[in-house]
């Protein structure tokens, strides 16, 4: 998906002749911490809520405008890239620009990472887990493999660079709570399980669906 999927329509930026007290007052009532200033469809610069904080209200904003140019980005960018820049230059929001280099919204993370809370992976019952290894030993095939192998599929994987080290960490979500006989394999691949997240149906769960189907044989 890319990032014009993901613009969100209740957010507007400002204007370079706003005052003060109406930058403010748009921020809390958009709930973010910084926007775009615009002017002719051109993003200008950068407004921060915490820099208006005491100045007088009917001072333009113009001199609070800061150019932060990586927090622009094309809307055919995939969001992998705001989210990037999300995380990598602690960015509240994302001016979003066309081909024609012309402003047509913004991207916020609060909005981004509750869409991708949302997502099938997120949602889905099942576990997570987590391996080391060499960075050079990843193979999602192998790992496909192993798993299928034990009746269970995947579905999600995330890796995270370990600092200073040559090694990955892998999260992997599987579809089952069920993973006592696929992490007992991974090890004797060789595979380092570091740890495990699961949601298991509890006994009483378990008892409650077991009589439900009783009953309904039943009938």
């Amino acid at each position: 998906m890319l990032v014009k999927d993901f613009i969100d329509p209740s957010l507007f930026p400002l204007k370079s002749n706003d005052t003060v007290d109406f930058a403010t007052e748009t921020f809390l009532s958009l709930g973010v911490s910084a926007l775009p200033v615009v002017n002719n469809l051109q993003t200008i610069g950068f407004v921060n809520a915490k820099d208006l904080i005491d100045q007088k209200p009917g001072k333009s904003i113009q001199s609070f405008i800061k150019p932060y140019p990586l927090w622009e980005i094309s809307e055919n960018h995939h969001y992998y890239d705001a989210i990037k820049g999300f995380g990598e230059f602690e960015v509240p929001c994302l001016s979003v620009f066309n081909h024609d280099n012309h402003f047509i919204g913004i991207v916020s993370s609060k909005s981004l990472f509750k869409f991708l809370s949302f997502t099938y992976t997120q949602q889905a019952e099942g576990s997570v887990l987590c391996l080391e290894m060499p960075a050079r030993d990843y193979s999602l095939n192998e790992l496909s493999r192993i798993i299928e192998n034990n009746d269970a599929k995947i579905l999600g994987v995330t890796l995270f660079s370990i600092p200073d080290s040559t090694k990955i960490l892998v999260n992997i979500k599987i579809n089952t709570a069920y993973i006592e006989r696929v992490i007992s394999t991974l090890q004797r691949f060789g595979f380092d399980v570091k740890a495990s997240f699961f949601n298991r149906p509890s006994e009483s769960d378990f008892e409650n669906r077991y009589h439900s189907l009783i009953k309904y044989l039943e009938f």
